[in-house]
């Protein structure tokens, strides 16, 4: 990619570059950027989505306790996040400040997820903890540099969705693939259509394709060469997010909303093989969700360029909040309205992913600006962190409270289990997703307002260029 124009990849003493600097990048970029997000989410997804009822049921294991070790491997990240996310920024070499560390975590990422997808011998709670913990290391190596340096790719408003809807759609396909795989499989050898096997399966697509992908864009795809800067100390940079208001609406609005898809993803399996009696049924299921992700996700983006990312973000949470509970509504067996209600969520959640990175750019931009520092890996670990935590805190209660209500996919299970299941599902997301609305609702970021305040310190940029630039009397 010898064409790559190196001066998109911006720091904040790059964003006033000259306007032929910053040509949008070209269709080849984008994918080339993409490609990681689609190995990655090979091993991420399947988490919540699948070992909840492998390690129950198939292994054994208790299912609150493994929501509390689920929980408590992401929550290990407090201290990996920010230390990845300031040493990012902070790193200095021929390869860049983010390649060397996404090239680190793919080998470490890789051996987790075999061991944890595939386990071989006695499997007991210490093996789930200790490699979900190594799994998500892994992804903090990876994912923190990544998405800082696609959070530099571009100063424009609007290119910074296209960014991210290409990076997204790249996951989504990810996700896609998780499932059409194991269908295919079980089609075709049939092995593959239940969760022990698929995992097998996931496991070894992830092995190959780790390393494939992630190299392919770490090879073709340069970073910029930023101009030095004085990085300041990690805790001052957290005591600056502490008073960044845009930022904290925004982190607070899209963690409430991973609280509540997290717990869709803890509970769906669970939900599918139990109360819906449709397991062998369930990855053609998820196949509609996930097709409708990414079928939607440019009406999402057009939208946002039309009406707002704000506005576009609630709308979609908005659907989301009034179809999850009518999964309340369905019988055991019920596979077409369980396909369409699904099929709906998918659809209304193709946005928030998308817009919360692209305005969590705009935000990293201006604080990069006001600060006159490199922070994107600082603010990338920052919601790395709380995304986990609450994604952590999802499955810490989500499993814990059917556990509490006699719920064990491991025994029969009576109607009042299967009811906590089905108002577990169906009503606590929702919850999550009101109040993501209501806190949305705040965030104070529009593009004119984001063009009013690069004006705003530029001027002073300039003034303090002329101000330096005059001798000492």
């Amino acid at each position: 990619m010898a064409g790559f124009p190196i001066a998109l990849v911006p720091n904040y003493m790059s964003y006033d570059a000259p306007d032929a600097s910053r040509r949008p990048l070209t269709r080849a970029q984008l994918v080339l950027f993409g490609l990681p997000e689609f190995a990655v989410y090979l091993a991420v997804i399947p988490v919540s989505l699948y070992l909840p009822l492998f390690y129950s049921r198939d292994l054994g294991l208790d299912i609150a306790l493994i929501g509390l070790l689920l929980m408590a491997a992401r929550i290990s990240d407090v201290i990996t996040d920010p230390l990845i996310g300031a040493l990012s920024d902070r790193t200095r070499g021929r390869f860049g400040r983010r390649k060397p560390w996404m090239a680190a975590g793919v080998p470490l990422m890789m051996v987790a997820t075999w061991q944890l997808f595939a386990p071989s011998g006695a499997v007991g709670n210490v093996h789930l903890l200790v490699w979900s913990m190594l799994l998500w290391f892994g992804w903090t190596m990876i994912n923190i540099p990544y998405y800082a340096w696609g959070a530099e790719l571009s100063d424009d408003f609007d290119e910074r969705t296209r960014i991210t809807g290409w990076r997204q759609f790249f996951g989504y396909t990810g996700n896609l693939s998780v499932l059409v795989v194991p269908v295919v499989a079980a089609q075709v050898t049939g092995y593959g259509a239940v969760a022990s096997e698929a995992l097998v399966i996931i496991s070894a697509m992830a092995l190959v394709l780790l390393p494939l992908l992630v190299g392919t864009t770490l090879w073709k795809l340069p970073e910029r060469a930023t101009v030095p800067t004085t990085p300041q100390p990690i805790l001052r940079n957290l005591g600056i997010m502490r008073r960044n208001g845009s930022f904290l609406v925004l982190f607070a609005g899209f963690t409430l909303m991973s609280l509540g898809t997290t717990m869709i993803g803890a509970l769906f399996m669970l939900f599918t093989t139990f109360a819906m009696e449709l397991e062998r049924h369930a990855q053609p299921i998820l196949l509609a969700y996930f097709a409708v992700n990414i079928v939607g996700l440019p009406f999402w983006v057009w939208l946002s360029h039309r009406i707002g990312k704000r506005e576009t973000w609630m709308i979609g949470t908005g659907i989301m909040a009034l179809a999850t509970p009518a999964y309340l509504l369905l019988s055991p067996g019920d596979i077409v309205p369980f396909v369409l209600i699904t099929a709906v969520i998918g659809f209304a959640g193709g946005n928030y992913l998308a817009l919360s990175t692209s305005m969590k750019a705009d935000v990293i931009e201006l604080a990069a600006r006001r600060s006159r520092d490199n922070v994107a890996g600082a603010y990338m670990a920052v919601w790395s962190l709380g995304s986990k935590a609450t994604q952590a805190l999802a499955v810490g209660i989500a499993l814990p409270v059917l556990g509490l209500f006699g719920f064990d996919p491991r025994a029969e299970n009576g109607p009042a289990e299967i009811d906590a299941l089905r108002y577990s599902i169906a009503l606590l997301p929702p919850l999550t997703y009101v109040l993501a609305i209501a806190i949305i609702l705040r965030y104070p970021v529009s593009k004119s307002r984001l063009e009013r305040l690069r004006h705003a310190y530029q001027r002073r940029d300039a003034r303090r260029a002329v101000s330096l630039a005059q001798p000492a009397r």
